[in-house]
């Protein structure tokens, strides 16, 4: 057993077992929580991602019709 393990189980020692389920339920739900938040962050993440792609994907067009448009020197549409 590490030292970490031996410190937690010496930390732990003679406390009554509805506090440590107590402290197992707030355990888990901070991770619920974070993993909610986790989730949330991903998906704006790929949101913007698309976004940004999408703005990409607009820009280099209008960057090439304008460039067919000044080669043919006149207006395509």
């Amino acid at each position: 057993m590490n030292n970490r393990v031996a410190g937690l189980i010496n930390e732990w020692e003679g406390v009554a077992p509805e506090d440590l389920v107590l402290a197992l339920q707030e355990q888990a739900q901070a991770m619920k929580e974070i993993t909610e938040i986790n989730w949330k962050l991903t998906f704006e993440r790929d949101l913007a991602q698309r976004e940004a792609d999408h703005y990409k994907a607009r820009c280099v067009k209008f960057q090439m019709d304008e460039k067919r448009r000044l080669h043919a020197g006149g207006e395509i549409k």
